[in-house]
């Protein structure tokens, strides 16, 4: 009896795993395109069929998408340089305020959310989980994208002067790699090979720990912007120019996984739920133990 209840209840929790796990909502924030940049902006929301809803609207030039480890979705308001959060309902909020350009962000491993500024002369800020501001790096030039590996290092591209900068956790910053052809979104996969997505040029990078570099995907137009990883293993990237969010798996095949978005720029992937798949398991081997 014992055996059967372990492993009824195992079977339960890798069913529910499964179907939450690979979820893998994808949201896309999108805007007009028009000089003025009109409080016109939304976030569209994907499932993994690709079927489409609007999670948010009424945004203003809204990019930089990133969920905190609670699911909570942020957003840089890249022309007034607000971050808004959004629960899981689309109800937003300003959490902060930089006054300049916020072109990305990104969340380490303890909670602090990081904001790179392409203005002000290329700043990261960083926000604690208390909402404490502080600068952690400057005078970074053309900061567009950034990401952070599984050590802590947080890297930023410089769009303009074609390079990869690497942070460690007190803000030293050492070139990571150089010679790139505009530079701007970031990804790190499941194996620490960072993924670079040149605008301009249609291509997207892989580089290894090293910084050796191969292209991983060409031809893809002149507007590639936003990447994000879905829990497969699978590529995301969006086109600004002909709205569309291109989908590749490990091998660089590419497909269109949704057409048909208003300037579509900057992507996010809500992330596995590995903390409630441990407490799952660990709650399974203490009833196993108790009933023993």
């Amino acid at each position: 009896m014992k055996t059967k209840l372990w492993v009824f209840a195992a079977a339960v929790l890798a069913l529910l795993a499964g179907g939450i796990a690979h979820a893998d909502n994808i949201y896309v924030s999108c805007y007009s395109g028009g000089v003025s940049w009109p409080k016109d902006g939304t976030i569209e929301k994907f499932d993994s069929s690709g079927n489409r809803s609007t999670f948010a609207s009424g945004l203003y030039f809204n990019q930089g998408l990133r969920f905190d480890s609670s699911g909570n979705l942020y957003a840089a308001m890249f022309a007034d340089g607000e971050i808004m959060k959004f629960d899981s309902s689309g109800n937003g909020a300003i959490v902060t305020s930089f006054g300049i350009w916020v072109s990305d962000l990104v969340f380490d491993s303890s909670g602090n959310l990081y904001a790179g500024s392409y203005g002000g002369g290329g700043i990261i800020h960083k926000v604690d989980s208390s909402g404490n501001v502080s600068t952690f790096a400057s005078s970074l030039n053309s900061l567009w994208g950034i990401a952070i590996d599984s050590s802590g290092y947080l890297y930023g591209s410089d769009k303009e002067n074609g390079k990869i900068m690497k942070f460690d956790s007190s803000g030293n910053m050492s070139i990571f790699v150089s010679g790139l052809f505009s530079p701007e979104a970031l990804a790190f996969d499941s194996d620490d090979n960072l993924y670079v997505a040149s605008w301009y040029y249609g291509t997207i990078m892989k580089l290894d720990s090293s910084g050796n570099g191969s292209i991983f995907a060409s031809g893809l137009g002149q507007t590639t912007g936003g990447l994000a990883f879905d829990n497969s293993g699978n590529l995301y990237a969006v086109n600004t120019n002909d709205g569309t969010i291109l989908k590749f798996d490990s091998n660089g095949n590419r497909t269109i996984f949704a057409s048909g978005l208003d300037h579509p720029i900057s992507i996010a992937i809500i992330p596995e739920p590995a903390t409630f798949l441990l407490l799952g398991l660990g709650g399974l081997a203490l009833l196993r133990k108790r009933r023993a």
